[in-house]
């Protein structure tokens, strides 16, 4: 194993620093952007060398420390916090859960640092004891989560040994509750269609009912594009397609459309044309500018909850997320192929088990279910002798 600290010659006498690496027997080079005029060297240079030197040094002890599997004590002093910060901007998936993860960490760290080594399963009782005080059992569950998988890959990294949730019993882990999902029938959904509301925007409601017969999140029904509309001629009929990458997940999908979701696209490309409106995307009116802030997610949200009062059903949660539950339900209730198998992989879901919440179904296709059962003849003993 070697590292060496190399230099590039450039024009005017100056270098540039990088290092020449072997290790199990694979070479390869680290270019540390690290510049400096060797002929007349200020003082300035002086240092970058000397930073470059130190680099080099840390590198290989890096990897010395990686070859004995040992923990390097230095990596575990630094402050998980902004690690995990710098851990959640590299990811797409999951991102704006991170986001939500993290501010409740430095809200409860309160500008106090926390030494990777400090992560143990005592502090991560006190830190679900936290949570439980501002969101339910189940989003805390979902935050721990984040940082269960931010601390397996500080384990890859040889930041720590083991990851500290690992060594909490199971008996003392929290468990998911059980939670009713609200989802609206085709006459709620009707309902609310001719439920007229002040001042929204159509786009709105078509946003939000497409939703409903698609089985999309916000985060892929806002940034929509025609040309992930497909159309087919199978077998004589035309089908409809939408083919995407989910924000959440990063996975590539290619869904059919159900009829539902399928006017709404009709619906939206006569009013284009009727209005000669230019632009990709399917729902322009909804598409999100500013995806830090969220600012036309809380209007459109805004308006959902104004709708739903309106319509009477103020006691209903009324989101994306529930039209995403809609189409779930729906499909299993009312389908003759809606297994959980199908919803997984209609919803985008990587295996079947979050499918799964959506195994209940309501008291009217259980009675039906029931109901179907035979009648027999049956006869008393007392008849029967």
């Amino acid at each position: 194993m070697g590292v060496y600290l190399r230099e590039k010659k450039l024009g005017g006498g100056q270098v540039s620093f990088y290092l020449d690496i072997y290790h199990n027997k694979r070479r390869w080079y680290e270019f540390l952007e690290i510049k400096i005029n060797k002929k007349n060297p200020t003082p300035q240079d002086k240092e970058k060398k000397r930073l470059a030197t130190e680099i080099r040094s840390k590198r290989e002890n890096e990897l010395i420390v990686q070859d004995n599997g040992l923990v390097d004590k230095g990596k575990r002093k630094a402050d998980f916090v902004v690690w995990f910060h710098s851990y959640m901007n590299g990811r797409k998936e999951n991102y704006n859960n991170n986001v939500k993860t993290y501010k409740h960490l430095e809200r409860y760290m309160d500008n106090r640092s926390l030494p990777f080594q400090a992560v143990t399963p005592d502090w991560i009782k006190s830190w679900s004891k936290y949570l439980l005080g501002r969101v339910s059992n189940n989003t805390t569950i979902d935050y721990n989560k984040n940082l269960f998988t931010a601390l397996e890959e500080a384990v890859r990294k040889g930041i720590i040994f083991v990851n500290p949730f690992r060594k909490i019993p199971r008996h003392e882990r929290l468990k998911l509750k059980p939670v009713y999902r609200n989802a609206w029938t085709f006459e709620e959904l009707d309902h609310l269609m001719e439920t007229p509301v002040k001042n929204m925007e159509v786009q709105y409601k078509q946003a939000y009912i497409f939703s409903c017969f698609s089985g999309l999140r916000w985060s892929d029904v806002n940034p929509l594009r025609w040309n992930e509309v497909i159309t087919k001629n199978i077998d004589g009929q035309e089908e409809w397609f939408i083919y995407f990458e989910q924000e959440k997940t990063e996975d590539i999908e290619y869904l059919p459309l159900s009829d539902g979701a399928v006017e709404i696209l009709k619906e939206r490309k006569r009013e284009q044309i009727e209005s000669k409106e230019i632009s990709p995307y399917v729902f322009p009116r909804v598409k999100e500018t500013n995806e830090a802030k969220g600012k036309m997610h809380k209007r459109v949200w805004y308006f959902l909850k104004k709708w739903a009062v309106a319509a009477g059903y103020e006691t209903k949660r009324m989101h994306f997320h529930t039209g995403r539950h809609t189409f779930a339900t729906n499909v299993l209730e009312n389908s003759p192929d809606g297994d959980l198998w199908t919803v997984s992989k209609l919803l985008g879901h990587k295996s079947i088990i979050p499918t799964q919440i959506y195994a209940h179904v309501r008291d009217s296709k259980k009675k039906s279910a029931v109901k179907a059962l035979p009648m027999l003849a049956l006869k008393s003993p007392q008849t029967a002798a």
